[in-house]
């Protein structure tokens, strides 16, 4: 993937030097006038805007106010000392730098103090000098800090960008990558006319019975998906066995076998397709272990593999073959209800049935609606027909039986 360059603009923050002393505001508070004034003319010697203070409470409000780059306090003061003023400084602004001074050294308040993040704990009386070089070094580990928490918060946006590019890409990769396969399995299909449409009318049916049996959406669709590949391993398999009309002899059947196989093999580069790999690879086993690949047992195969399982075998009993004619619905119901809690759970089963009963309900009300309708023919002429699936001949294949479970039956 071709990373996409950086805007200047958008690394600005970047540059981590020391904005000009007009543009950093400090707020000074001290109960003793004579601190306030040297301080204030120091500061203000050097170019700094300085607010002070002799009341935490006024300086407090200040820092509410916000654009205050640090504040220096004293520690003992009559309304509020300068530790607690500076716990609640860093609640209304954690940005803002602190220097403490003090006119008695105090070692528990000077932890207390660099516990709560203080830039620095100083002792009064304070040279001038040493004043400026504190304010320069609490301004510039506070740069440092903001430089830090911007940077945090641009690389946060750059990676859910480059998340959601990867997933974007993903998502196109897992269209294409289904529509390349399933192209190629229509072709496989195509030349076999007992077989063409097969593996859409397995997907239909899959999903269906996957929506019977509440599974999630996107598990629904990972089972679609596997009913419309489950049959791409058979590209590996001899064409001299795929087309051979008699009976198979037992190595020919375990050839056959291996398209699970091949086809999770086929898969396998395809991660993002998800549950999609291991229906294909077990939609043949069965709950009692006459399956296979690894003749699995029980709950070890997954519902959505049984799903699709079940709707291959009923979809492939329900066609035509070279060697036998297609059985009808009910015929081939009843030969996998025989099936049930043999081959799979009941459950699955019952999913099939109510797919089949909601699909029989659903065809009963379309012949009822048509059969409200007058003749195509006293209507209009036959070629002005073709927009309306409601107006066509009965006869006409053209006719579908459009329900919310599909029309791979009817």
């Amino acid at each position: 993937m071709s990373s996409t360059p950086y805007n200047s603009e958008d690394l600005g923050f970047m540059d981590a030097s020391l904005p000009a002393p007009e543009a950093t505001p400090i707020v000074v508070v001290d109960d003793e006038q004579p601190v306030l004034d040297l301080l204030g003319k120091v500061l203000e010697g050097e170019g700094y805007p300085v607010a002070a203070f002799a009341s935490a409470q006024d300086a407090l409000s200040r820092i509410a106010e916000g654009g205050v780059s640090l504040l220096i306090t004293d520690v003992r003061m009559p309304s509020m000392s300068g530790v607690e003023l500076a716990r609640r400084a860093l609640e209304e602004d954690p940005d803002v730098a602190i220097l403490v001074l003090t006119g008695a050294a105090d070692a528990e308040t000077a932890v207390e103090s660099f516990r709560l993040g203080v830039e620095d704990y100083l002792t009064k009386p304070i040279a001038p000098d040493t004043l400026v070089e504190a304010v320069d070094r609490a301004l510039r580990q506070r740069r440092q800090q903001l430089h830090r928490h911007k940077f945090e918060v641009w690389l946060r946006a750059e990676v859910d960008k480059r998340t959601e590019q990867v997933v974007r890409q993903s998502d196109e990769l897992e269209r294409v990558s289904v529509a390349t396969l399933s192209a190629l399995v229509r072709a496989m299909e195509a030349k076999d006319p007992y077989l063409k449409g097969h593996s859409e009318r397995v997907a239909e049916l899959s999903e269906n019975l996957a929506l019977q049996l509440a599974f999630e959406p996107a598990e629904v669709e990972e089972v679609r998906m596997a009913g419309l590949l489950h049959d791409i391993g058979m590209i590996g398999i001899r064409e001299s066995v795929v087309n051979k009309r008699g009976q198979l002899t037992e190595e020919e059947y375990r050839h056959v076998q291996e398209h699970v196989e091949i086809g999770a093999g086929i898969l396998q580069p395809l991660p993002h397709i998800g549950r999609t790999i291991d229906y294909v690879f077990c939609h043949h086993e069965r709950i009692n272990g006459s399956g296979y690949p690894k003749g699995l047992e029980g709950g070890e195969v997954s519902l959505g593999a049984q799903a699709v399982g079940l709707a291959e075998s009923y979809v492939s009993l329900t066609e035509s073959r070279a060697h036998r004619e297609a059985y009808d619905q009910e015929d081939a119901l009843a030969t996998l209800r025989k099936g049930s809690g043999i081959w799979f759970e009941p459950r699955v089963i019952e999913a099939l049935e109510d797919t089949l009963r909601a699909q029989h309900a659903s065809q009963n009300v379309r012949k009822k609606l048509r059969a409200r309708l007058p003749s195509p023919e006293l209507c209009c002429p036959q070629d002005e027909l073709s927009g309306s699936a409601y107006l066509m001949p009965a006869s006409s294949s053209n006719i579908a039986v459009v329900t919310d479970f599909g029309r791979s039956i009817g």
